[in-house]
């Protein structure tokens, strides 16, 4: 028995290690635009931007994210998950050559906007993951592609540092297409494929993963794998109530409990300090350069994320709580140090700035930057899993967007204390969102966690 829990351990590491060379490749082109807007500020570039140029390249991403995002979201649904995840990896290996061998603004936004589709896949790795893992080590496998996010953030800042973008991008494209390779190891998981009425492939997977469908797993009271099959292959709907399930309480409730929270994600400013982070710097007078502050946002990032990892058996609001608190108090000591030195040309204790910030960004891996991604795969019911999925990111992907739009002109019109001020506001109200309104998923199965959102006289959950 401890072989096979040993072995079954050891295939959804890999599985999950493999989906998430995906976010490996997306992590690098989150900080590709604060990269590409230093690199270009050396006197030896010949490509000039204007704010709004590098505006429109920071966040053209974001507005295309929506479209792949939903995109995969229904062929996740129809053709499988692996399956839908590797298209995503054409358009990626396309822009990233894009950029390896054309440096103009249009070929740059051409290769962005393709970016951009792929870019808002990332919510199918997380889904894969849910209807993998056992519940009690679920929240382990998902923080390990957030380890692995930061991975590629901390291995494109470090490279950017001795190669040029162009360099960068060249060396990207053939990563992304080595990990598109490396996809094809990767099965369906078993409860799409009962959901399918595909049970032949779905005992040959479990066959792959080494369980035996009446195998029981520590902590689980059944196997995790096995129980989700099962709760996949109730009778099938209705023709009629096919959309009538999009306007129950399982459904609509969540939709609106994970937008608002995508709202607070986005006001506590944590993407805003990524796509403009030299930007960012410079305006706060943080005495450090744009690769080295980037290199130190991630290595952060990367120690935050295997704290987040280590804590897979904190409760999901208690994190939220933690991160937003410390992200509120790191963003509140920058703002604070800016308004007391606002005058004075060579501050004191410049290191507190530069502390502050990476303090804030610690915080915020913790649980705000990942869990709005991740808690959408755990919510909804699975007859519409995958589509909601993609609506719900879209919609978390357009408000990114916006964001990062019209943050020069808020900076520009607001100023730069008073902007950051306004996102360590945000960061307490998160914290108050964690505390009273998100609902608690750390080891609950779909089926506990869809009974929250049903009336309590009459609860009925869709598949």
């Amino acid at each position: 028995m401890k072989t096979s829990r040993r072995w079954l351990y050891l295939k959804l590491l890999f599985t999950t290690c493999s989906l998430a060379t995906h976010q490996f490749i997306i992590g690098a082109t989150l900080i590709f635009s604060g990269i590409l807007f230093a690199k270009l500020r050396e006197p030896s570039s010949t490509l000039t931007l204007t704010p709004e140029q590098a505006s429109w390249i920071a966040s053209v991403p974001n507005l295309v994210c929506p479209i792949g995002s939903v995109a995969t979201g229904i062929l996740a649904d129809k053709i499988g998950r692996r399956k839908a995840l590797h298209l995503t990896f054409i358009p990626l290996i396309i822009s990233w050559g894009i950029l390896g061998f054309f440096d103009t603004y249009k070929s740059i936004m051409i290769a962005r906007t393709l970016l951009g589709y792929s870019e808002g896949t990332g919510a199918y790795v997380l889904l894969y993951i849910t209807e993998t893992s056992p519940t009690v080590y679920r929240p382990l496998f998902l923080a390990l592609v957030l380890v692995v996010t930061g991975m590629g953030m901390l291995t494109i800042s470090v490279l950017a540092i001795f190669y040029t973008w162009q360099t960068l991008s060249q060396m990207f494209c053939l990563m992304s297409l080595a990990c598109a390779v490396l996809l094809f190891a990767v099965p369906e998981p078993p409860i799409w494929l009962r959901s399918k009425g595909l049970e032949t492939e779905a005992d040959r997977v479990e066959k792959w993963f080494g369980l035996d469908p009446l195998q029981k797993m520590p902590g689980c009271g059944v196997s995790t794998i096995a129980s989700n099959a099962t709760a996949a292959r109730p009778p099938p709907l209705p023709p009629s109530s096919k959309w009538s399930v999009y306007t129950s309480r399982s459904v609509w409730k969540p939709a609106l409990i994970t937008l608002a929270f995508f709202v607070c994600q986005q006001g506590t400013g944590f993407y805003i300090l990524l796509f403009y982070s030299v930007d960012v710097i410079r305006d706060c007078r943080v005495p450090v350069d744009g690769m080295t502050f980037n290199a130190c946002l991630s290595v952060t990032r990367i120690v935050a994320s295997v704290i987040y990892v280590m804590q897979y058996e904190t409760k999901r609001r208690t994190l939220v709580v933690i991160s937003s608190v410390g992200m509120c108090v790191g963003l509140s000591s920058a703002v604070g140090y800016l308004y007391a030195f606002d005058d004075v040309r060579d501050p004191p204790y410049q290191f507190l700035l530069t502390a502050a910030f990476l303090a804030y960004v610690f915080f915020a891996v913790l649980a705000m930057l990942p869990l709005p991604w991740s808690i959408t795969g755990e919510l909804f019911p699975m007859a519409v899993k995958g589509t909601m999925n993609g609506v719900i990111h879209s919609c978390g992907y357009e408000l990114l967007f916006l964001a990062t739009k019209i943050y020069p002109m808020m900076v520009m019109t607001l100023g730069i204390k008073l902007v950051w001020s306004i996102f360590a506001g945000f960061c307490l109200m998160s914290a108050l969102f964690g505390a009273f309104v998100l609902p608690e998923t750390k080891g609950k199965s779909l089926d506990e966690i869809l009974t929250e959102f049903e009336p309590k006289k009459k609860a009925k959950i869709f598949p």
